[in-house]
């Protein structure tokens, strides 16, 4: 049997290829992170005074001298949403189980805030400025200072402190301040 042209061709393109061997693509992996390494920066319209708050989900809560307490992505830095108040807003806010984030301000006001929206709930008004940072009791209740010497306590819809990674107060999970006993 005589081979055809086309079946030489074929052997000698089959010949040709099989000494080559194909380049796998292998993922290349990320380099880690080094400690001290800046992941993003946000800048506010003021100084920020206040020390933030870290929901469940990571979005992170602080407030500004310009009046404002911001929603941040956790991951990228990217704004989430503002709501603004009628003054400086240095108290670092509170977040209950419900995602509601409270939070006090010099304009004499307690704010609850929708923690996914930014939406006002509701406000309360104290005859002094509120610029020390609310507390929430196992209940829910919020518990605000105001420089009208006054520590007040509210009833709210929370059910306690959200289950967050910050703050840790002296690395109890129950939030307390106090050293669990073993």
């Amino acid at each position: 049997m005589k081979p055809t042209f086309i079946t030489l061709l074929a052997l000698c393109l089959c010949l040709g290829g099989c000494g080559k061997k194909e380049a796998k693509q292998t993922a290349k992996e990320p380099s880690p992170i080094k400690p001290g390494t800046v992941l993003w920066e946000f800048e506010t319209g003021d100084d920020v005074f206040s020390s933030p708050a870290i929901g469940s989900d990571g979005t992170v809560y602080v407030g500004s001298s310009d009046k404002k307490l911001y929603a941040i992505n956790g991951k990228t830095g990217v704004k989430l949403w503002e709501f603004e108040t009628g003054s400086y807003v240095p108290p670092s806010p509170a977040i209950g189980t419900d995602g509601t984030v409270y939070v006090g301000s010099r304009d004499k006001k307690l704010y609850a805030i929708n923690g996914k929206t930014g939406v006002k709930l509701w406000e309360f008004e104290t005859r002094g400025a509120v610029s020390s940072s609310p507390a929430i009791g196992f209940d829910g209740t919020v518990y605000g200072g105001s420089q009208d010497n006054k520590l007040y306590a509210i009833k709210t819809d929370s059910k306690g402190l959200a289950k967050s990674p910050w703050p840790m107060r002296g690395l109890n999970a129950r939030h307390t301040g106090r050293v669990m006993k073993k």
